[in-house]
């Protein structure tokens, strides 16, 4: 079984930074003066799985994106990510391999 396609987060293009704040001022000076800047899809790594990245291009509301496995488990979620697979038996818990 192969494991997960991994490639630079689309929202933030690997840099794991991204202003998710709406206020014009955080948007002119290039940085959030609210928060940390860390992107709130990959949550700061940069890189994602090809499937979240297709969930999240075809998302209703942002928050209605959920990872996979592989991502929270490179994130460091790994209860999320057996609480996932207790839910749904057919999902994998492999390591994440960068």
């Amino acid at each position: 079984m192969r494991g997960p396609e991994w490639r630079d987060c689309i929202r933030c293009h690997g840099t794991g930074k991204h202003i998710e704040c709406y206020d014009d001022l955080c948007h002119a000076q290039g940085r959030c003066m609210h928060g940390d800047n860390t992107c709130a899809l990959c949550e700061g790594l940069g890189r994602i799985t090809a499937e979240l990245a297709e969930r999240w291009r075809q998302r209703e509301p942002f928050k209605g994106v959920t990872a996979p496995a592989p991502d929270l488990r490179a994130r460091g979620k790994l209860h999320v990510a057996a609480r996932d697979v207790r839910e749904h038996p057919n999902k994998s818990l492999r390591e994440a391999d960068f």
